[in-house]
């Protein structure tokens, strides 16, 4: 049966073999633990003239509230 598709691949064989989880390294005794670190010293965040609501937006024609659907803050 040939294909139509039109794809077609121009580069070495590729491999299709299959290792089965239990046939890794790390499950035969031959893996690497490695411990990793950070001595990175943790930063701040700030956040500056973030405007704040002060009053609740009207509904826009379409738009739902979670109100509408009974849920509340």
């Amino acid at each position: 049966m040939s294909g139509v598709s039109g794809r077609s691949y121009d580069g070495p064989a590729l491999d299709g073999t299959y290792q089965s989880i239990s046939e890794a390294p790390h499950w035969q005794g031959d893996g690497e633990t490695v411990e990793v670190v950070d001595d990175t010293p943790v930063g701040e965040n700030r956040t500056e003239d973030v405007p704040i609501p002060e009053a609740e937006r009207p509904d826009g024609d379409g738009q739902t509230t979670l109100d509408d659907w009974g849920w509340s803050a």
